[in-house]
């Protein structure tokens, strides 16, 4: 077989550029950390890289939603708790105010204290998570929701909950439509209220009762109106909602429970002559109404029984609406518990991920040190077996 200087020069130009592309290789994966540089040094190698790669950046993407949710329903949380104390502060200045040594000046110094409670309250009501977003506006996140105005504070957002994928087809609240929080709170005791008319002039006080009978609740709304004769109080029962009487002449003592329609309340102190009090369904009230109304109270120039049972209702309220700002709160203090258990898995899994993730892709730096060690001496032979065979010519001898 006869081989050509030709055919010689580029077998051995091949050789030796096929080993100064593997050398390169070994060189790149050092300096990438990479054993897969392309999907064909390794298919299976580099398909499967591609599955985990997508789902450690799926994991990753939900452990970012879960700190998100997590940021947002601490400071929610937080909000509900400084609204909760807020409220209770509301209640114990209403109490000072019912003691009956107190001036109208005094009256009027806890009505402006509650005005102030009231500014402090809606401050809280808009309060923004760490993203700038408003807590308690539903979807509509970039508009105030609390608008004190001349009728009173009014709602600006939706009944919406912004909702965050917190794990693979689990998805959480982390907001809060401020109607459910601040505006549709059953006054009274929840059930039923109680008042008192303003044109009474006794003191007659009706408390906010309680229900006695679940059966026997109607939904009808009653009134009660005394009659005060020859040093004998009574008083009559109408159903205002059916316009029928109930009873009429009834034997009446400070003190003592009066019951209608499963309802049951008692009233204190004496009503003068034709006073009247009423007990009516629940109904949606905010609590910035309440405040507002209890404000009112204060500095009304009503009979004091009036004024004592409007306070008092508005007592009753505030209960109604504490009672939903603990509820709210104990909520999104169990998603951001749900949210750690969350965060405990997806922790896990990204960690798994990555480590499946080196296995397949990156390099064994001392397998290709090695390597690279190996083809840097076989390089050398090679160019210096090239450069012997290359002078095996027959001019090099012609003289």
């Amino acid at each position: 077989m006869r081989v050509s200087t030709s055919t010689m020069y580029q077998a051995g130009t091949s050789a030796l550029l096929k080993q100064q592309a593997e050398m390169v290789k070994t060189q790149q994966q050092m300096a990438s950390g990479r054993r897969i540089l392309t999907a064909a040094d390794d298919p299976v190698g580099a398909s499967t890289a591609l599955r985990v790669s997508q789902s450690l950046a799926g994991n990753q993407q939900l452990q970012a939603n879960q700190q998100a949710a997590n940021n947002t329903l601490a400071i929610a949380e937080s909000t509900l708790g400084s609204v909760g104390d807020l409220l209770q502060s509301v209640q114990q200045r209403l109490l000072q105010a019912q003691n009956s040594t107190l001036s109208a000046t005094d009256r009027s110094i806890i009505a402006d204290d509650v005005d102030g409670m009231l500014g402090q309250l809606t401050g809280l009501a808009n309060a923004k998570d760490g993203g700038g977003a408003y807590l308690f506006a539903g979807y509509s996140e970039t508009t105030q929701p609390f608008v004190a105005g001349v009728g009173g504070v009014s709602y600006q957002g939706d009944d919406g909950t912004r909702k965050l994928e917190v794990a693979s087809g689990r998805t959480l609240g982390v907001s809060a439509s401020g109607n459910d929080v601040f505006m549709r709170i059953k006054n009274g005791n929840g059930v039923f209220s109680t008042a008192a008319n303003n044109a009474n002039t006794g003191s007659g006080v009706i408390d906010s009762g309680s229900v006695a009978n679940p059966a026997a609740l109607n939904g009808h709304a009653y009134s009660f109106t005394f009659n005060v004769a020859g040093g004998v109080t009574t008083y009559d029962i109408y159903d205002t909602t059916a316009g029928a009487s109930v009873s009429t002449g009834n034997a009446f003592s400070p003190g003592q429970s009066i019951s209608v329609a499963g309802m049951q309340f008692s009233v204190s102190g004496r009503p003068a002559n034709g006073d009247v009090f009423t007990a009516s369904p629940s109904t949606n009230q905010s609590v910035f109404k309440t405040l507002s109304d209890a404000s009112a109270a204060l500095r009304s120039g009503v009979a004091s029984g009036a004024r004592l049972t409007a306070v008092n209702s508005a007592l009753s309220s505030l209960n109604q609406a504490v009672d939903r700002a603990l509820t709210m709160r104990a909520e999104f203090g169990t998603r951001m518990n749900e949210i750690a258990a969350h965060e405990t898995v997806s922790g896990a899994v990204v960690l798994e991920h990555q480590k499946r993730l080196s296995e397949l892709q990156d390099v064994d730096y001392t397998e290709a040190a090695t390597a690279l060690m190996r083809q840097q001496t076989s390089t050398q032979a090679a160019q210096q077996s090239f450069a012997k065979i290359a002078k095996l010519s027959l001019f090099d001898y012609l003289g």
